[in-house]
């Protein structure tokens, strides 16, 4: 069994080095426009550990693994090497499962050598003060992706058996899973994408287990009838003059086995459907937009169909866009961290607000159209650059969907927030363009505020067309590829007339402006934090000293939000409240943390508040501690 083995590996040779040629082309591009010190754990696993599907990774894995897979048995049949080894004193099975258990070592090799590539080249990061790894999140990974290659050899094998057939009849299940994705806004386990579906508990990434186990079901039942197919297969050219019957019966079987599958899909995509209409998924399509929601919400539907087209149309007016593309909107998502989450050309929106603030409806679909449509004209390069852009891919997100549907009492808030962190945090633009730095300073939600002022200032500066031809800028052919921060802002607003000194000026003077007519909101100050024990549980205790501004008032209510020193960046931290003490004229204010939120004993913990009613959090910058 293992010379055998040994033997298929040898005849995949050719496939490792295609694997290699395909890796090195990656890493060398990756390595020649990223620069590795500015790159943290988060962001240079982006394409295959952010939360939601990331189905184009699937598709170019299918592919890959498809090659190997038709590499196994057709070749062995067509040149009739396939009788020497019938000829060997070895049993069937054992040929057959040879060339399997072959194509899992072989690939289980590769996944795992990439997987050591990506750890070493983060590893040389020197600058990284988000963590170098997350052994779960890398082990769930390596996991998925072992269980997905099982998963598609079995497809391969299998549809290698009707050579040219068989990729057709892939493509239609492909193609059929777009279609119900692009109908329903879901396919169900059906779905093989369903394996990159990632989401996150914590820090722990939670592998889609109900998707994974039908698969492998599926897989070892391909698996087993492949084996009666091959292993029933004649190597031998038909001699000449045979019947016409031995020459259509095989045409007639691939035909069938063909037409069986289409079946199979057809019987998949009625049951999905049945599944859509058990959730009672209801689809609305617009001239720009396919919308799938809950029955439930046809309300909240209803005000925000009328104004979807009208503010489509503002959005691209307000960039200067000229194609303009159609976009998946699903508005069935349960997420209670964001109401909104943008993706190329797709959108998820949470319908769970009341429904007499259907503007905050047209906002959040606004703010996700804005998304959608940054990548679209920046060619994705505008995401390429998000370690320099984040504050802007979400500033003018802000600004465009406050300026389409306004709010000036959240707007206003949120600015004033925004302001008053500047100003106390002392936040520099070179830190905002760079959002690995920024996020191990500072609350990452700034961003939105401050990011909306800053946008706001290059509307003020450069004019407002300033914002679409920004994006087409640096999406153009010819844009330098290697630069980054304050650099990549300077280029690129010079291509298009505008100069960043410019807009930082105008920025900061509107920040100041707004801190010196401030009006309203408390914005007290923590001093003498310290951490201890608890002496009546295990939960961690922190305490702070909490001094007035110039208004004199106190807020009633403190936060702390958690980040341990070993969560993965792009997951929420959690934010728990804390006990107000007053002495007299003195007050101080205490946080109890669970041990459970922390991984190991160092952890980062931010102390803040919220100023106003309905703005958002202010929190102070990271600070850091280790458990007594």
């Amino acid at each position: 069994m293992i010379q055998l083995v040994l033997k298929e590996l040898k005849q995949l040779v050719p496939f490792a080095f295609l694997w290699f040629a395909l890796s090195a082309l990656y890493y060398i591009t990756e390595l020649a426009t990223h620069r590795i010190d500015e790159e943290s754990y988060s962001s240079w696993c982006d394409d295959y550990c952010r939360v939601g599907s990331n189905s184009d990774v699937a598709l170019f894995t299918i592919l890959i693994i498809l090659i190997a897979a038709y590499n196994l048995f057709p070749r062995e049949y067509d040149d009739s090497t396939i009788d020497f080894l019938r000829s060997l004193p070895v049993k069937l099975p054992k040929l057959f499962w040879s060339k399997i258990f072959a194509a899992w070592v072989m690939l289980f090799g590769l996944i795992s050598l990439d997987h050591m590539i990506q750890a070493g080249l983060l590893s040389l990061n020197t600058q990284s003060l988000t963590g170098k790894s997350y052994w779960q999140v890398d082990f769930a990974l390596l996991l998925r992706n072992f269980l997905f290659a099982v998963v598609v050899i079995s497809h391969g094998v299998f549809l290698s058996w009707f050579r040219t057939v068989g990729l057709l009849i892939y493509c239609a299940y492909l193609i059929a899973l777009i279609w119900l994705e692009n109908q329903f806004g879901f396919s169900g386990i059906y779905n093989v994408l369903g394996f990159f579906d990632n989401e996150y508990s914590g820090q722990q990434l939670i592998l889609n287990w109900a998707v994974i186990g039908f698969h492998l079901c599926v897989a070892f039942i391909l698996y087993f009838v492949s084996y009666f197919l091959w292993t029933n297969t004649d190597s031998k050219p038909r001699a000449p003059g045979t019947s016409k019957a031995s020459k259509i019966l095989p045409i007639l079987g691939v035909v069938f086995s063909f037409l069986l599958v289409i079946g199979v899909l057809a019987v998949m995509v009625g049951n999905t459907a049945k599944d859509a209409r058990i959730r009672n998924i209801q689809a609305e399509n617009t001239e720009h937009y396919s919308f799938t929601y809950n029955a439930e919400d046809t309300q909240a539907m209803n005000l925000l169909i009328p104004f979807v087209e009208q503010d489509y149309a503002a959005l691209a007016e307000l960039l200067g866009v000229t194609e303009l593309p159609r976009i998946q909107a699903d508005m069935t998502s349960e997420s209670d961290h964001a109401l909104g989450l943008a993706s190329w050309k797709k959108i998820r929106m949470v319908l769970n607000t009341p429904l007499d603030v259907d503007p905050l409806y047209r906002r959040v679909l606004s703010h996700e159209t804005a998304h959608v449509l940054q990548s679209t004209e920046s060619n994705r390069k505008l995401g390429e650059f998000a370690n320099s852009t984040g504050f802007f891919i979400e500033g003018m997100a802000q600004y465009v969907s406050f300026s389409i549907v306004s709010d000036d009492v959240s707007r206003d808030s949120n600015w004033l927030v925004s302001s008053l962190a500047w100003q106390r945090q002392n936040i520099k633009f070179a830190e905002m363009a760079n959002r690995t730095i920024f996020d191990t300073l500072y609350d990452g939600e700034l961003l939105y505020g401050i990011g909306d002022i800053w946008v706001h200032a290059m509307a003020d500066a450069c004019g407002v067309e300033s914002l679409g031809n920004f994006l087409r800028a640096i999406g153009r052919d010819n844009a330098p590829p290697n630069l980054s921060g304050v650099a990549f802002w300077r280029s690129h607003l010079q291509y298009i007339d505008c100069e960043l000194a410019l807009v930082n000026n105008r920025w900061r003077q509107i920040m100041q402006d707004l801190i010196d007519n401030r009006t309203q909101g408390s914005f007290p100050e923590f001093e003498n934090v310290a951490i201890s024990q608890a002496s009546d549980s295990a939960a961690i205790k922190i305490r702070a000293d909490i001094i007035p501004d110039e208004s004199g008032q106190l807020q009633e209510i403190y936060y702390i939000k958690i980040k341990s020193e070993t969560q993965l960046a792009s997951v929420v931290s959690p934010i728990l409240s804390g006990r107000l003490k007053r002495d007299g004229a003195n007050a101080s204010v205490e946080f109890f943390i669970e041990p459970h939120l922390i991984s190991g004993r160092q952890f980062r913990y931010q102390l803040g508040f919220i100023p106003m009613l309905d703005s958002r959090h202010y929190f102070n910058k990271w600070r850091t501690g280790s458990i007594p």
